[in-house]
């Protein structure tokens, strides 16, 4: 047989796995659908399956042989479906479901059949967080979108404790000292609600909104501390009725702590919240999320304020909204370079720890100029806006 007949064949080979090192190229450098993971998948599946497709035409042999093949292939790709279907199938199925509904962003927190933690990658079969103990776990999509699932608004989110008392103690007085240790730890509509009339004693709980859910790991265990507090400074004793201990006490005796004398030294407040090392990779995550966001709106806002500024009848003040415009450009492109930097750094949770400070400088770097100059179009587009309102 002629080598020459295989030449079409050669070429649908070399063309696939061209595309293939151009869309990853793409996908890694240029920051095409960065962040889409989902869809970068697909399309190499796409790529894969046309391009094998093609090959199978191409060959020089009948049209018998070629329906064998295919027919060969047909019959592997729906045995491995088939084999697959609650896997593969079913994960696929639901990463799709999770792209049409949203549930969840990346950095946002999630719990769903006992796992919880901040999302740090989604992709099309499965998705990636990072738990309380800074471990990352991977998580099947059909998982997230056949159990319930439970994600914390970036608005905000009720914390709770719950504590058990006396009937001798007067309710007003618990439900004082446990208001005030929502108000100490920052919790806005705080309220306090009687869970349960025991034989012996009475389950509180107490909660309030947390805005700053960033934190939310250190606010609920600060919570729970404040309220041991604001109880103790009451002379309210947390112990229930039936507090049994084989030492004898006196009649008069209260089981608190010793109020404490003389110069009290203040709680040392960390460096460093624990929130940033649990979840240092989502955090990563949800920056580079965010940067990537603000860069590419940047380039539209601009675009928008040029068509704005054409509807600015006095020419001096059109041409100095022109002039600032210009310098927006110029600083978009100042910026590229930065951009481009990132994207060359590996996936995040695959970054080696001592690429971490590296990569954290360079993530601080970009977002704090991000931030300026998107503030900056925001103060041109008000000035633009109340221009043409004075006209």
């Amino acid at each position: 047989m002629d080598v020459n007949q295989f030449i079409p064949s050669i070429i649908s080979l070399l063309v696939t796995l061209s595309l293939i090192v151009l869309f990853d190229f793409l996908f890694r450098k240029r920051n095409l659908f960065s962040r889409e993971r989902m869809i970068q998948q697909l399309i190499f599946v796409a790529i894969l399956i046309t391009g094998i497709l093609f090959i199978i035409f191409t060959l020089p042999i009948n049209v018998e042989d070629k329906n064998l093949i295919l027919t060969f292939v047909s019959i592997v790709i729906g045995a491995i479906i088939a084999f697959s279907s609650t896997t593969f199938v079913a994960n696929a199925m639901a990463g799709i479901m999770l792209r049409m509904i949203h549930p969840f962003r990346v950095g946002d927190f999630i719990k769903t059949d006992g796992s919880f933690g901040r999302v740090t990658e989604i992709y099309f079969l499965h998705t990636q967080i990072q738990s309380i103990d800074r471990d990352l776990i991977t998580i099947p999509n059909l998982t997230l979108v056949s159990k319930p699932l439970k994600t914390i608004r970036s608005s905000g989110t009720i914390i709770t404790a719950s504590v058990s008392l006396g009937y001798n103690i007067p309710r007003k007085d618990i439900e004082k000292s446990l208001l005030g240790a929502a108000e100490v730890t920052g919790l806005e509509n705080s309220f306090v609600h009687i869970e349960k009339l025991g034989d012996f004693s009475i389950s509180y709980k107490v909660g309030g909104l947390l805005k700053d859910v960033e934190g939310i790991i250190t606010a609920r265990s600060d919570f729970k501390k404040n309220v041991i507090d604001s109880l103790h400074n009451s002379d309210i004793e947390i112990v229930s009725p039936t507090y049994m201990n084989q030492r004898v006490f006196s009649e008069d005796y209260v089981c608190m702590p010793p109020k404490e004398t003389g110069t009290v030294e203040k709680e040392k407040i960390p460096d460093i919240k624990t929130e940033e090392i649990i979840f240092d990779k989502a955090i990563l995550a949800q920056m580079l999320d965010r940067i990537y966001t603000t860069a590419d709106g940047l380039s539209t806002r601009r675009k928008n304020m040029e068509g704005k500024i054409k509807e600015i009848i006095d020419e001096n003040t059109r041409n100095e909204m022109v002039e600032l415009l210009d310098l927006l450009a110029r600083r978009e492109e100042e910026i590229k370079p930065m951009i481009q930097d990132l994207k060359n750094f590996p996936d995040i949770t695959s970054l080696p720890d001592e690429k971490d400070d590296t990569y954290i400088n360079a993530l601080v770097d970009a977002e704090k100029d991000l931030t300026l100059l998107d503030k900056r179009h925001s103060y041109i587009e008000t000035k633009i806006a109340k221009t043409l309102e004075k006209q």
